[in-house]
């Protein structure tokens, strides 16, 4: 049966319509209307005998599923893939926390492609879980599991370089959000942003301008 559901999260208005296991995703962020349409993470139908048949998720008619919100992205084009000139790692990071971004800085510029997991392209949370499968922390691969992972982080004064910053993103809202990026330290969020803008560092207000789900330290 196909549905027809109203999503209301600040700051954005969802229109999701459900057709046999797809989900087309109408928001308005910012002023500004997307649309993006994308698999339900598992959908399973009843075949003969009693049998089941699972779809697993791929894009489809948009590779901007999971992505930022246009209302996160820059305003003007991305120099040095927005990574400051003078940035180095913070001298508090942990060994295992210099590691992580490490590997994630190696990534600037690379595309997004949604469901990449490297090492030519990849999605948000694709970023994230591999960044952190370097010092064996395994993370899932989906931005909505992502909120789980780890623990709490209360506020930003409380955050680590490494940890997990989680937003409504182009097709999520605030309780289950949609995109997800690296903490750099120094007032920087690393993510796999989308097609057009690949792998780039956002400073974090910008990055949480659209809203802040969460932050989760994983470390």
């Amino acid at each position: 049966m196909n549905r027809f559901v109203l999503l209301i999260g600040a700051p954005f208005v969802a229109f999701a319509l459900a057709l046999g296991g797809l989900v087309v995703l109408v928001s308005s962020v910012g002023g500004t209307t997307r649309a993006a349409a994308c698999v339900v993470s598992k959908f399973a139908t009843l075949g003969g005998a009693g049998s089941v048949t699972t779809t697993t998720p791929s894009p489809v008619a948009n590779a901007d599923c999971g992505a930022a919100a246009l209302v996160t992205l820059p305003s003007s084009p991305v120099a040095n893939n927005g990574l400051p000139t003078n940035y180095v790692i913070p001298a508090g990071a942990t060994t295992v926390e210099t590691v992580v971004i490490t590997y994630a800085l190696a990534q600037l510029g690379k595309p997004y492609r949604w469901g990449g997991t490297g090492p030519a392209a990849y999605d948000c949370s694709g970023l994230t879980m591999m960044a952190w499968a370097q010092v064996g922390v395994r993370l899932l691969h989906y931005t909505g599991d992502q909120i789980h992972e780890g623990i709490a982080v209360s506020s930003f004064d409380d955050v680590s370089p490494g940890d997990l910053i989680l937003v409504p993103g182009s097709d999520g809202t605030l309780a289950n959000p949609g995109h997800v990026g690296l903490y750099l330290g120094d007032g920087l969020v690393e993510s796999a942003v989308d097609v057009q803008y690949g792998i780039i560092v956002q400073p974090y207000a910008t990055f949480v301008s659209g809203g802040l789900s969460g932050i989760r330290h994983v470390g």
